[in-house]
């Protein structure tokens, strides 16, 4: 019946045409949708190709299918046939679905903020992959809803206005569950997980296999297993994060329970009473220091906040970046935490050093820089530094801490950057200049895929896929 009702519509010249153009407008509405968090180069290198050529298909078929299926109800229309609210009711959504799932999936859906979820889509078991398979059902849906229609073979019997609704609201309701399944039942199509780890082991063993130098020892450098440690203490700061409303504990606590990861005692203890230890940066702590660091540089207020560039190109919509609506476990919304929160007030002099290090450092995730924080990496080192500029450290302390937090929250570059620095200027990680390795030339998305490039033309990794990355709780 599709089939046939398809032909009979799309062989209609100015339908066929119809079609075609809202695929194509369709197209470049994702596009547009997927350039405000990624590009291609990026993400083509983060995640498998099963992923990547499987969301390339899935887009490719909601494209079609949504002209197809408004091309449809126009033709019924035009006709006079009768015709359902669920094929009109099942495009917008089935196009909707589509649109959010627009992204990448470890910081790409720029979207999912928007409906109260967290900014990536990494929460998701398939990252993002259902959403785009349930865009599709909810588009045959609505073609075979106007299948009928076209055919002539519509029922006489009263419509059930209510059937599209359930349909659509049940699709939403799998939408927001799916995020909260737990994290076994998950899948990893990326080629480096959120949490953070050592580099991912096709790459080192391809490395090894072409190259002298040690990986091991290059791992280590960059991520030493006693860790990093800062002249900062975590003090009051996790207990005001709680008092304030910016960290609902039981939610937060949660995250960990699902990701097989449960807070330490001492992890616990920051949040309860206060901990008056130095901050130590390892690769088991890697996971709870970004969101620890993200909360709190939402939350404390800061010129950066309220006056640089997210303020400015935010434009009024603040709320809508990965950093902002993807911190989904506040006991408020986010816009009440949103630089509300004088936890640590910095000398004029404090605040000049950390403006410095934030204009000038970089993650491999995108091209901002830690001034422009609309990524949780952002947020969190921005975090980081003011905390650590609170203790009066230099901008050398900070820009070398830098240095390491992005080595243990970006390890799968860091580790390209690390080789690099190694094969080319024979450089050992702890001897790299800090203000070099987190400018933009080296640790941006563009710096980083240029050297990683470099790499693959010396034979000493993998080529990297040809084009033009990614952030969530």
């Amino acid at each position: 019946m599709i089939l046939k009702a398809t032909r009979a519509v799309l062989g209609d010249l100015p339908h066929a045409v119809l079609a075609l153009s809202l695929g194509l407008n369709f197209l470049a509405l994702d596009y547009v949708i997927f350039s405000q968090s990624t590009t291609f180069t990026i993400f083509f290198s983060q995640n498998s190709v099963l992923f990547n050529w499987t969301s390339i298909g899935l887009s490719l078929a909601t494209a079609a299918l949504f002209g197809q299926a408004v091309a449809m109800v126009v033709y019924v229309v035009k006709k006079n046939l009768q015709t359902s609210a669920g094929a009109a009711g099942g495009g917008l959504f089935g196009a909707g679905f589509g649109a959010i799932a627009s992204g990448c999936p470890v910081c790409g859906a720029w979207l999912l903020p928007m409906l109260g979820i967290a900014g990536s889509l990494a929460a998701f078991p398939f990252q993002g992959l259902e959403i785009k398979a349930l865009a599709v059902l909810l588009l045959v849906f609505s073609i075979r809803s106007s299948a009928g229609s076209v055919l002539g073979l519509c029922s006489t019997r009263p419509r059930r206005m209510w059937v599209p609704l359930a349909i659509s609201a049940a699709f939403v309701g799998v939408l927001y569950a799916l995020p909260n399944l737990p994290q076994h039942y998950k899948f990893n199509f990326s080629q480096r997980s959120f949490a953070a780890r050592a580099p991912a082991a096709d790459t080192v063993q391809s490395a090894a296999r072409q190259n002298d130098l040690s990986v091991s020892v290059l791992v280590g450098q960059m991520n030493p297993e006693k860790g990093f440690t800062i002249n900062a203490r975590f003090g009051q700061i996790g207990k005001r994060l709680v008092e304030d409303g910016v960290i609902d504990f039981e939610r937060f606590k949660a995250v960990y329970d699902r990701a097989g990861a449960p807070l330490t005692q001492s992890q616990l203890r920051i949040f309860e009473d206060g901990l008056d230890e130095n901050i130590t940066i390892t690769g088991d702590n890697a996971y709870f220091l970004l969101n620890f660091f993200w909360a709190f540089g939402l939350a404390n207020q800061n010129p950066i906040l309220d006056e640089g560039e997210i303020a400015q190109f935010g434009e009024g919509q603040i709320g809508t970046f990965a950093s902002t609506g993807g911190w989904t476990i506040a006991t408020k919304p986010v816009m009440d935490i949103y630089s509300k929160s004088e936890i640590i007030v910095l000398t004029e002099a404090q605040q000049a050093r950390v403006l410095e290090v934030a204009g000038n450092t970089y993650r491999p995730c995108c091209g901002n820089s830690t001034a422009f924080p609309d990524c949780n990496h952002g947020m969190a080192l921005l975090g980081m530094l003011q905390v650590l500029a609170a203790s009066d450290a230099s901008v050398d302390d900070m820009y070398r801490a830098a240095k390491y937090f992005n080595a243990f929250w970006f390890p799968s570059e860091y580790f390209d950057l690390a080789l690099y620095f190694k094969a080319r200027d024979g450089l050992d990680f702890a001897d790299i200049d800090a203000r070099k390795i987190v400018g933009a030339e080296y640790s941006s998305g563009f710096g980083w895929t240029d050297k990683k490039k470099w790499l693959a033309q010396n034979n000493l990794i993998e080529q990297p896929p040809a084009g033009g990355g990614g952030c969530g709780v």
